[in-house]
C-alpha cells in the first residue's frame, strides 16, 4: 500500500499529470451539465477535480490561468446549451490554451511547467471533442420526431374508464393509455374521439361504433 500511496502522490507532484486531470474535470462537468442524469461524467468530475485540486497545493499557480480556464469551461457549456454556431467553442479554445500557458508561475527565472507541445495537443483535443458532441446534438435536433403528438387530435380510440369533465378518466389512443375528459359521461369500453389536447391530457367526445379503431 505505501508503494502504491508512493505512486500516487509521484503523480500529483507532477505538473502535467495535475494538468491533465484537471482538464479531464472540465470535460467532465461539461459533459455532466450538457447530459445530466447519468451520474458518470459527474463523479469523474468530482474525482479529476479533486486530484487536481490536491496537486494544485504543491505548485505556485496563476490565478489568472486557472480564471481563464475555467472561463473556458463556462463558454463550453454555453456552445452546448445555445448552439452559437462556434462562437463560444472558439473563445474557450482561445481561453483554454491561454489558461494553460499561464496556469503555473514562473519564477526566478526558471522555465514554465507546461510545454507549450503539451498545451497545444490538449487545447486541439478539447476543441475537437467538444466540436464532435456538438455536431451530434445539432444532428440529433434535426432527425424527424418520432411521434407528433399533435396528430393525436382527431385519432379514434377506446374509453378504459368511465371519462367526464368532472374527474379524469383513462383512455387508449394510438397505441397508448392516455388521462382524459369529456364535456359528457363515456362509459368505459365506448369508442372516443379525441377533440384536443394539452399536454398530456386529452379531451375527447364519444365516438360512434362505425368511427372507432
Amino acid at each position: 500500500m505505501a508503494a502504491v500511496a508512493e505512486t500516487i502522490w509521484s503523480l500529483l507532484t507532477n505538473p502535467t499529470v495535475v494538468y491533465l486531470l484537471l482538464v479531464a474535470g472540465v470535460w467532465a462537468v461539461v459533459l455532466a451539465a450538457s447530459i445530466p442524469g447519468t451520474g458518470l461524467p459527474e463523479a469523474t468530475a468530482v474525482i479529476c477535480l479533486a486530484l487536481a485540486a490536491v496537486g494544485f497545493t504543491q505548485f505556485p499557480v496563476n490565478l489568472a490561468g486557472l480564471g481563464l480556464i475555467a472561463l473556458a469551461l463556462i463558454l463550453f457549456v454555453l456552445e452546448f446549451r445555445l448552439y452559437a454556431h462556434g462562437a463560444f467553442l472558439i473563445g474557450g479554445t482561445v481561453a483554454l490554451g491561454v489558461g494553460s500557458l499561464l496556469l503555473f508561475r514562473v519564477e526566478n527565472g526558471a522555465e514554465a511547467a507546461l510545454s507549450w507541445v503539451t498545451v497545444a495537443g490538449v487545447t486541439f483535443t478539447s476543441t475537437a471533442l467538444f466540436s464532435f458532441f456538438i455536431w451530434k446534438g445539432l444532428a440529433a435536433q434535426r432527425l424527424p420526431k418520432l411521434q407528433d403528438l399533435s396528430r393525436v387530435v382527431g385519432s379514434r380510440g377506446i374509453a378504459q374508464t368511465d371519462v367526464n369533465g368532472a374527474q379524469a378518466g383513462a383512455v387508449y389512443v394510438a397505441g397508448e393509455s392516455w388521462s382524459a375528459q369529456a364535456d359528457d359521461k363515456i362509459p368505459a369500453g365506448s369508442p372516443i374521439v379525441v377533440v384536443a389536447r394539452e399536454g398530456l391530457h386529452l379531451k375527447v367526445a364519444k365516438a360512434s361504433k362505425t368511427d372507432s379503431v
